[in-house]
């Protein structure tokens, strides 16, 4: 094995190393203690995309509250929640604002610790989905310190719920449709005679609800995304200070809060963008960002309305590729490398659930049959690179027997070296394309990194002694395989070349530094790295076996008008 294979390994040890020490997950600082849930279980939804309405009242009354401005309101009025069971969620509405105060995706079970049997809840207890306030005119009146009547359960048969009110001497109606079989609610807002220069505000959840068993890794995942004009970007917590407001000017067409797998978005219609976003922090609990400040604004039309969605579930590839927008790449792999992480990302995921509809294997199983793929299509592309490495091997001795001769003439080794190429069919290039096809895994990998970190089809999939494989093995048995194997390639490889002792160190450091760099790696990660190297141990055979085959490596000498090459005894 030469020097350009070795180049190689230790350009893939540095895509590895590299890749956690530029896209760190959040410090792992123990935060304060997370409230108790105060959501009451609610059973599961009929498979029916129909919602059921239920409601209750809560005596509380709603204290005297200031936003902005000098308009404040006393409300009394006891608060009536109401509870909208669909398909996939389940919605908590509140009278107080006419707002969606929870969301529990039913579908989905939550991981947390001591959380077993339960499902995904994206908003903290006593937290909110959406707040709204509007902005008329000079004041601004935050919409929960006015008690709302639900007006309406439906519409024409289309499931849906209807608010109405009065608020600063404007009739104000809040209405959502849900979308069937979807994670979907349509908003639509009016505000009777309302002063030019009307907004609706929506704050977004100051934070979401984690629901993995690493908690703090989800915390560290806590962003805002946007989209505008046509470019995604996202902001976490972490970066947002506390003591500044941070402002976007739109067209916005969505904003999001966002953990690991899960996001509360606000899609705006193609009529009427969001106009700014400002966000900034909020006070943090030992270091920890977990709760941050939102707000996007949507002007209201000339007859006082604004409409948007809010998709409230999981960060599903192809269903958020079916809501446009770019709404798929809300979590943006690769950070500041997005543009060149993010295409080779798209399409192993695209790769990687067309395999899965098609063989209806377990992810596993797709895993070890993709890497299996890849290998084969690189097969030939290897097959030539490994060969011309083998010729570039045993030209070397003749090479340097040019440069030593020509060392004081640059022009006569130049062109001496040529002739050696032509006359063995080569070119200066061939170094570098026989480095080439062993690097062409690595975007792959560079990818599946991201991949495997936030994407939710591999959310608690288990296979074999693996619970979960975008969680790293809790036996450790994938990294040391993929160690193993990588030692055994190697290995093989060596055989039949000249002794180089720098060679043989590295056949033994390199996978000693890799396993211990992808021990806490995704087992899932693991699995498709060794499963690659497994793969590639055929053809390293038999190219070794090619090697010793075709005999010693000539060596050269310089003595005499021009270098002649002996053969190793």
């Amino acid at each position: 094995m030469d020097k350009r294979f070795f180049l190689a390994l230790v350009l893939t040890a540095i895509v590895i190393v590299a890749t956690p020490l530029l896209f760190p997950s959040a410090s792992r600082r123990p935060v304060g203690p997370v409230p108790a849930d105060s959501t009451r279980q609610v059973p599961p939804a009929a498979d029916t995309d129909v919602p059921r309405v239920t409601s209750s009242v809560q005596t509380a009354p709603i204290a005297e509250a200031r936003f902005d401005s000098s308009v404040s309101i006393r409300n009394a009025a006891p608060v009536e929640t109401t509870t909208v069971r669909t398909k996939r969620s389940t919605y908590t509405f509140s009278s107080r604002g006419a707002a969606p105060i929870s969301v529990v995706l039913d579908s989905y079970p939550s991981r947390r610790p001591m959380a077993a049997g339960s499902r995904a809840e994206l908003v903290q207890p006593r937290g909110t989905l959406a707040r709204y306030r509007l902005a008329l005119g000079r004041d601004t009146v935050a919409l929960d310190t006015v008690s709302m009547r639900l007006v309406q359960h439906d519409t024409a048969g289309v499931p849906s719920l209807v608010y109405a009110g009065d608020v600063a001497g404007h009739t104000v109606q809040i209405g959502y449709t849900f979308v069937p079989d979807s994670f979907l609610v349509r908003v639509t807002g009016s505000v009777a005679a309302a002063p030019t220069g009307s907004a609706l505000l929506i704050d977004l959840p100051r934070t979401l609800r984690s629901n993995e068993p690493d908690t703090l890794d989800d915390i560290g995942h806590l962003a805002v995304s946007y989209r505008r004009r046509s470019e995604v970007k996202s902001v976490g917590f972490g970066k947002l200070d506390t003591a500044e407001v941070r402002t976007e000017t739109g067209p916005l067409d969505w904003a999001a809060a966002r953990n690991k797998y899960f996001l509360v978005a606000y899609r705006a219609t193609q009529k009427q963008p969001f106009s700014s976003l400002q966000m900034h922090g909020l006070p943090r609990k030992d270091k920890v960002a977990a709760e941050a400040s939102a707000t996007v604004s949507e002007p209201l039309s000339s007859g006082g309305t604004a409409t948007f969605d809010i998709y409230a579930g999981p960060q599903d590839f192809e269903r958020l590729q079916r809501l446009g927008a770019d709404l798929d790449q809300v979590n943006p792999y690769g950070g500041w490398l997005q543009g060149v992480v993010q295409p080779f990302a798209t399409i192993v995921m695209k790769a990687l659930l067309w395999m899965k509809r098609t063989t209806q294997l377990n992810y596993g199983w797709v895993l070890v049959l993709f890497g299996v793929l890849i290998r084969l299509a690189l097969w030939p592309l290897n097959q030539g690179a490994m060969r011309t490495s083998m010729k570039m091997q045993r030209l070397q001795p003749e090479l340097q027997a040019i440069q030593k001769k020509y060392s004081d003439d640059p022009k006569r080794q130049q062109e001496a070296i040529m002739k050696v190429y032509k006359d063995h069919g080569m070119s200066p290039l061939s170094p570098l394309m026989g480095c080439l096809p062993m690097l062409l895994p690595m975007p792959i990998l560079f990818a599946l990194y991201f991949v495997f970190q936030n994407t939710i089809e591999f959310r608690g999939v288990s296979f074999l002694w693996l619970p979960d494989i975008s969680l790293k093995d809790p036996f450790y048995i994938t990294p040391l395989l993929m160690g193993v194997s990588m030692f055994v390639m190697s290995w093989i490889g060596m055989k039949g070349a000249p002794p180089n002792p720098q060679a043989k160190m590295m056949t033994y450091m390199m996978p000693v530094m890799l396993t211990v760099l992808f021990l806490n790696f995704a087992s899932g990660l693991n699995l498709y790295y060794a499963v690659q190297n497994i793969a590639a141990l055929p053809q390293q055979w038999l190219l070794a076996r090619e090697r010793a085959q075709a005999g010693p490596t000539p060596v050269a000498t310089v003595s005499g008008p021009s270098p002649t090459v002996k053969r190793r005894s």
